[in-house]
């Protein structure tokens, strides 16, 4: 289990909270477009860190308005390509960034996000914050699902690429949907 320094993040964040670290968080200068479509990546996504550095271009595809992402699971699960709009905020910067990538002798595959593990860690706290790290967008796009109540366990499942629906379990704790509902019914009983 990894030890958090900062303490670890649970709560889920809101899209302006986002917006606001993209737009006046740190970039590196000369790495600013991958930089931004990688936590762009993470956001939308919600995949694993390893999984977003994995890619490589031949793993997207624009087509009818969407981003077509096939980001097979780390942990051995069956996942179908991942769809987002185009139109979304950031997401074309990640379409940029894939049509700018280019194979290069340290790496044949031409992979997106050209960049170590640890580099992927320090970019998401130095625009995000320490108390931040890669996985929290992953906890972060579950948690988010999880607040629309019509969301399905088989939907879940299927994005993220679980096996078992226990792997959902910690994520609910980490939505106030079902918070919020006990709340309601607290207050019927004084009714």
């Amino acid at each position: 289990m990894p030890k958090y320094k900062y303490g670890k993040v649970t709560a889920p964040i809101d899209f302006q909270t986002f917006k606001d670290a993209m737009e006046n968080g740190r970039f590196a200068k000369g790495k600013m477009l991958s930089h931004k479509s990688f936590l762009a990546f993470l956001y939308w996504f919600g995949v694993r860190k390893a999984e977003a550095l994995e890619r490589t271009k031949k793993d997207f595809l624009v087509k009818d308005g969407l981003l077509i992402v096939n980001a097979k699971p780390k942990k051995g699960g069956e996942r179908e390509p991942l769809e987002v709009l185009v139109d979304y905020p950031y997401v074309d910067l990640i379409i940029k960034n894939v049509e700018q990538t280019r194979r290069n002798p340290g790496d044949k595959e031409g992979r997106v996000w050209n960049f170590s593990p640890r580099t992927a860690i320090n970019i998401v706290k130095r625009v995000m914050g320490d108390r931040y790290y890669p996985h929290f967008f992953r906890l972060n796009r579950a948690t988010r699902f999880l607040e629309d109540p019509t969301t399905t366990l088989p939907e879940m499942k299927a994005w993220f690429g679980w096996k078992t629906a226990k792997t959902v379990d910690p994520y609910i704790g980490y939505s106030r949907r079902h918070i919020r509902r006990q709340r309601q019914r607290l207050k019927k009983e004084l009714e």
